[in-house]
């Protein structure tokens, strides 16, 4: 595929609070030193609509405010990309519907749709452009990738991808085992101007690329928009090979990336 340029990032997760502030642990410069996900407020809704979100939902739009700082929120299509999506309110739901009066709520229905970051987004930045919402399971960054990559390319202009997953509720973690909060976003644009270049290959079946750090490579192991975490420690300038990522289908995704030469981050 044609490259595409990555104009700004979008970080939070166990001791990493934004990608400026993370850049030393990707790097390998700063040992990583866990602390618990503190989901900081948004800026972007109004009060009223902000009590009715969720931990989801702030998560989602943390990353995607920090990623689309300095691009035109109005205006940027977004994919919103998530393995297990609310984890939180689909347990409430399930319990609720066990219960011999099954009423659910209906903000909490409202909530648990895929596509309710993706909404709220939307509705934060007053942004009618189209918004998807997507799950490939484990393989859900290379999905996202490829889903904003492949707007990007065929219609030009910015594309904002935001990929999130939250831990599972203790009985879904028999078969959905993510403990920690994590998500990322990238702010992807044309080339020129851009920090980094970022070029995807499709592949057959691969073996991933690994964290360089054993702390970070338990977070990429346990949830799934954490397998993110080799392609920021090569935007932090950690090493310089290839990413490879897992895909839907039994595929796998190898992401080149170069620097700027015009502005090197």
């Amino acid at each position: 595929m044609n490259p595409v340029g990555i104009h700004a990032v979008g970080l939070i997760g166990p001791g990493l609070t934004d990608f400026p502030s993370a850049r030393e642990i990707l790097a390998g410069r700063e040992e990583h030193l866990y602390a618990p996900v503190q989901i900081p407020p948004t800026s972007l809704l109004p009060a009223n609509e902000r009590r009715r979100t969720t931990q989801t939902i702030r998560l989602a739009l943390h990353a995607a405010e920090e990623a689309s700082e300095g691009g035109d929120r109005t205006s940027m299509r977004s994919v919103f990309a998530s393995s297990s999506g609310d984890m939180d309110i689909i347990d409430r739901i399930c319990e609720t519907l066990t219960q011999p009066d099954p009423a659910v709520s209906p903000m909490q229905f409202h909530n648990s749709v895929h596509n309710a970051p993706a909404g709220n987004w939307s509705i934060a930045t007053r942004n009618p452009a189209p918004a998807t919402a997507l799950s490939g399971f484990t393989g859900t960054v290379a999905a996202g990738l490829l889903e904003a990559v492949t707007l990007q390319l065929a219609e030009g202009g910015e594309v904002l991808l935001v990929c999130y997953d939250v831990p599972s509720m203790e009985l879904f973690r028999e078969v959905r085992p993510v403990h920690e909060h994590f998500a990322f976003g990238l702010r992807l644009g044309p080339v020129a101007g851009a920090p980094w270049r970022l070029r995807l290959e499709p592949r057959p079946q691969a073996v991933e690329t690994r964290c360089r750090a054993d702390a970070l490579e338990a977070l990429r192991d346990t949830n799934p928009a954490a397998r993110c975490l080799p392609l920021l420690e090569r935007l932090a300038g950690a090493h310089a090979q290839e990413v490879v990522l897992e895909a839907p289908a039994g595929r796998s995704l190898a992401v080149h990336v170069e620097e700027s030469a015009e502005d090197t981050p």
